[in-house]
């Protein structure tokens, strides 16, 4: 069986399906998982994970996101933000790490914050 580090790092909490829409803010802990469209903002305390179905309008704050779809505003992670090959992330980041992979496309400002500095929350 898993041990409790695997179980709570492998495993999604909350899914937004890909024939699922969603206007408004959202916000919550553990790992989301985006398969889906949401129009609003997403304030989540954990993980982001966006896939290459995924489409968020609105701003996103989070400890670490990976982003694999097309993202339509700022961005704020705690930790490490990873913009996949199949992503594009329109607007503004704050972050403390930032991975781009070739072929993914970022446009906008970004801020890159020290080892103890915590990202503005509010854009």
């Amino acid at each position: 069986m898993f041990n409790e580090k695997e179980k709570n790092s492998n495993r999604i909490e909350t899914l937004i399906g890909e024939h699922c829409t969603i206007t408004g803010g959202l916000s919550g802990c553990g790992l989301l998982r985006i398969d889906g469209t949401i129009e609003g903002t997403i304030r989540w305390q954990d993980d982001v994970e966006t896939s290459e179905t995924s489409f968020c309008k609105g701003n996103i704050t989070c400890f670490n996101a990976i982003i694999g779809g097309k993202v339509e505003g700022n961005l704020s992670c705690q930790g490490t933000l990873t913009i996949e090959s199949s992503a594009s992330v329109t607007g503004d980041i704050c972050v403390k790490n930032l991975r781009i992979n070739d072929g993914g496309v970022f446009d906008g400002k970004c801020v890159m914050l020290s080892k103890n500095e915590i990202p503005s929350m509010d854009f």
